[in-house]
């Protein structure tokens, strides 16, 4: 029996002229993977682009997709949770890095991008090769064990949660809360998880 029930093998890629990196990080981490009534140790690490957890069992590379099994993936100071999530209008799993939690939890969706190879001038030298890219993260908060929703804005943000919206628009005027930076959301919801 392996080591978890919904794996598979990850296929090889060829690497080669390819800048930058699918992964949050390329190395291995001893991590846990929590599962309802279980946990599993073993070398983690989080392929971004395709939203694969690999870990190595027995010297083989396998992945973890994300799913409702899976409570949690703890590996150096990361934790991802699988949570369900709307994508270009149809609903999937996705791992989620976890920013706060409480009340409220604050998730980052990490992105990166992969930019095909350009040709440039027959003369000018100017090919570009291809290129995994970090993007901005997405970031979605949920209530309690409510439904995962993205942060659009600070304003409808605020209207969702369902107490001590005045407070909250008086610290987030106070302290011009931006939904697209990271420390300033997670000050936000450290302060909401506070009172």
């Amino acid at each position: 029996m392996g080591l978890f029930t919904c794996c598979a093998i990850v296929s090889a890629q060829t690497t080669t002229a390819i800048n930058g990196t699918p992964y949050m990080d390329e190395t291995y981490v001893t991590g846990v993977v929590y599962f309802a009534n279980r946990s599993q140790t073993a070398p983690i690490r989080y392929n971004v682009f395709q939203d694969l957890v690999e870990y190595q069992q027995n010297g083989k590379a396998l992945v973890l997709d994300p799913n409702a099994t899976i409570k949690k993936v703890h590996f150096g100071t990361a934790v991802l949770i699988p949570q369900k999530y709307e994508s270009n209008g149809k609903p999937k799993f996705g791992y989620f890095a976890v920013l706060d939690s409480g009340k409220v939890t604050l998730l980052a969706k990490k992105k990166v991008i992969f930019l095909a190879a350009k040709k440039g001038g027959a003369l000018d030298g100017s090919d570009q090769p291809a290129e995994y890219k970090r993007s901005a993260d997405t970031f979605y908060y949920k209530i309690g064990n409510g439904e995962v929703q993205e942060v659009e804005s600070i304003k409808s943000m605020i209207a969702s949660f369902p107490d001590k919206q005045e407070e909250l628009s008086q610290f987030a005027k106070k302290e011009k809360i931006s939904p697209r930076k990271e420390k300033e959301l997670i000050q936000f919801v450290q302060y909401y998880n506070s009172l």
